[in-house]
């Protein structure tokens, strides 16, 4: 039976160091006033929070704007520089034929003179063939008249 009050008492003992002991409560109003300055410590942390992610989400539609801007831009550059090469390429063409007719040009104004010489000698050898020969030149008689002294 000692054992039997031993363990009570032990028992009693440990419920009592089990409970919490009765304290004088703290007041409320000083955890109110900071459970509301942390309260608007998030609000302001959260508005700013929501702020940058606004910028952000401006930024990279910024960025992504630049990105296509810049992608037509190489598209267009690259156009460009196609069509470039494309009138360099006929501009060469075209100075190419320009010498040609210059050379055939020459060639025309050399023949325009043959032409010209053929027909002038042409003209010449006909007049020559339909005209009269030339008389020979008569002896003059005032030569032999005027020769007595």
């Amino acid at each position: 039976m000692r054992y039997l009050l031993i363990s009570a008492v032990v028992a009693w003992w440990g419920l009592g160091c089990a409970t919490a002991p009765v304290v004088a409560p703290l007041p409320i109003q000083p955890q109110v006033q900071e459970a509301e300055v942390w309260q608007r410590r998030y609000e302001e942390e959260r508005a700013r929070s929501d702020e940058l992610g606004c910028r952000l989400a401006a930024a990279e539609a910024a960025l992504e704007l630049h990105q296509l801007e810049r992608a037509e831009a190489e598209q267009a550059e690259q156009a460009l520089s196609e069509e470039l090469a494309r009138a360099e390429s006929e501009r060469r063409a075209l100075e190419e034929l320009n010498q040609q007719l210059h050379v055939q040009q020459r060639e025309l104004a050399e023949m325009h003179e043959q032409m010209s010489d053929v027909w002038f000698e042409s003209a010449l050898s006909r007049a020559r063939r339909h005209s009269p020969p030339p008389e020979p030149p008569a002896p003059s008689s005032g030569s032999g008249q005027g020769a007595s002294p």
